[in-house]
């Protein structure tokens, strides 16, 4: 739903009241977990390289969505959470059923955030990748951490896509 086509609702009084937030669904693997997040409250999109993205997602880096405050709501499945603190800034929360991912918990001082796989977001039951509605609110712009990229995939970005050393607005832009 576009900002324009957003609905509002009225409070019991009957006076109108805040916007309905835009909320997008996922779940991990097996569906015993499942998240709805409100898009209004998206603060980044990012495919992180850091080199525990790497490790959890067994890839060169992973595509993570994050959203303020406790905009990432669990709605099913929270009894079936497995957590892990993988660093003094993040803990991982994970579906103790298939393994799959579901969402992180920054620890980040005055950074309150969770974010999560883009991956996990509602799939087209056609073609099964991630819903173009999702897709287009939630789509990457930025690397970060690319100085854990492997060497050979560096260079291999579309054009317009920001890179960072580290976390972006605290290390440098990268040149590729």
């Amino acid at each position: 739903m576009s900002d324009d086509n957003k609905a509002t609702v009225e409070d019991p009084t009957g006076s109108p009241g805040g916007d309905v937030p835009d909320l997008v669904k996922g779940s991990c693997l097996c569906g015993a977990c499942e998240i709805t997040a409100d898009v209004s409250k998206k603060i980044f999109s990012v495919i992180c390289h850091c080199t525990i993205c790497q490790r959890l997602g067994s890839a060169n880096g992973q595509a993570i969505v994050g959203f303020d405050g406790k905009a990432l709501q669990i709605v099913k499945g929270s009894d079936h959470l497995d957590s892990y603190r993988t660093s003094e800034s993040m803990t991982r929360y994970r579906c103790q059923t298939c393994g799959g991912s579901v969402y992180n918990q920054s620890h980040i001082p005055e950074m309150d955030f969770r974010d999560t796989p883009l991956a996990i977001f509602e799939r087209d039951e056609e073609t099964g990748q991630i819903k173009k509605s999702v897709l287009d609110k939630l789509a990457p712009d930025t690397h970060m951490f690319c100085a854990h990229r492997n060497a050979s995939l560096v260079g291999t970005d579309p054009e317009g896509v920001v890179s960072f050393a580290g976390l972006p607005g605290q290390s440098e832009k990268m040149e590729e």
